[in-house]
């Protein structure tokens, strides 16, 4: 059987996704599809649509020394993100109607309405293509009316990277937990605040350790996300609304951030043997979802207290198997994207299996 070519619309151009598209290449001998990027949309570097293929490699060098990807373009022309998907869809109606099309999101996270991630979502599935993305916030804020959408046009709506970058969160419970029920989770899930955490312990600065995740790429484009709990808050809402089939956004999760914690707070813990760290957790109590992020002093035993600077890990509680827990021992760009071709891997599969 022939490999399947998928042509792929990035809206958004960031890090993860220009690290994801270096991750296709590093990785195409394992993979079992080829693609081409046919159209890219971003914030602040204009956009481009070629159905034949972009220039990858350019697109990415003039992206990261800060020119506009017009350049690639004989009539640029100014585009929002849905303008591209929708010029995109409409010029390949053909892949779209064959299953072939996907668009991959990556804008960064609105925390007010987790738009205009929800939107794209939404176009891209209206047009026929199925989408993977990393934002949280069209799982935080839109997952029931997207999944319908996406179950009466038969695409996919895949959103592994929104939590726990590649590790498989959502697709552990889809895939391998049949008949089980999700009744509540509790975990340490934003890198970001487990890390200034730890450097507080270390006597280190909370800006500077800030500073740090900035540098990595890892923290929040606006890092108060992270450190307010608003990164947490969506996550945790994200979790409800598919593990757990409530309907919640980041603004009903009981909410506080570690902006007020201080490195002597933390060094006190450690001398009582005790540690701080940034907690979600979620359970049903009365037949209603109750969910909170929160600063937890938390007693040694507790295996959220031993994870040390970018771990996270995340404990399910099931009707049938007790407790399930998933760890993450490291964090970083290649592990976001790595959940993105994750994704569109097994929409591959999907299209062979028909």
């Amino acid at each position: 059987m022939s490999q399947p070519e998928l042509p792929l619309v990035l809206i958004g151009f960031g890090n993860v996704a220009r690290r994801f598209l270096r991750l296709l290449d590093e990785s195409a001998e394992r993979l079992d599809f080829t693609w081409r990027v046919v159209g890219l949309s971003t914030r602040h570097h204009g956009s481009v649509i070629d159905t034949a293929g972009i220039d990858v490699a350019r697109a990415i060098a003039l992206v990261e020394s800060n020119q506009s990807l017009d350049r690639l373009e004989s009539e640029p022309r100014e585009r929002s993100g849905i303008d591209v998907i929708r010029q995109v869809t409409d010029a390949m109606a053909d892949e779209a109607s064959d299953g072939r099309l996907v668009c991959v999101e990556t804008t960064v996270l609105d925390i007010d309405r987790g738009e205009p991630a929800v939107s794209h979502v939404r176009a891209a599935l209206e047009g026929q293509a199925h989408v993977i993305t990393a934002n949280k916030g069209p799982a935080a804020f839109a997952y029931h009316e997207l999944e319908a959408l996406a179950e009466s046009v038969d695409r996919i709506f895949f959103f592994e990277g929104a939590v726990m970058d590649g590790v498989p969160v959502f697709n552990l419970v889809r895939e391998t937990m049949p008949a089980i029920a999700i009744d509540g989770f509790r975990g340490v899930i934003n890198s970001t605040c487990n890390f200034i955490l730890s450097e507080l312990e270390r006597g280190k600065e909370f800006d500077v350790a800030l500073a740090e995740m900035q540098a990595r790429g890892i923290a929040e484009a606006d890092p108060s996300l992270d450190v307010d709990g608003w990164d947490a808050a969506a996550k945790t809402a994200a979790l409800v609304n598919v593990l757990m089939g409530s309907a919640m956004t980041p603004h009903h999760v009981v909410r506080s951030g570690i902006r007020d914690v201080t490195g002597l707070d933390v060094r006190d813990a450690i001398a009582r043997n005790r540690r701080i760290r940034l907690v979600a957790s979620a359970s049903r109590q009365g037949g209603k979802v109750r969910a909170r992020v929160e600063p937890e002093v938390l007693e040694r035993s507790d295996p959220l207290a031993n994870l040390e600077d970018v771990e996270n890990a995340l404990y399910l509680n099931t009707d049938l198997l007790g407790q399930v827990g998933i760890v993450q021992r490291t964090g970083s760009l290649t592990q976001t994207a790595y959940a993105l071709l994750s994704d569109l891997a097994r929409i591959s599969q999907r299209l062979r299996d028909i």
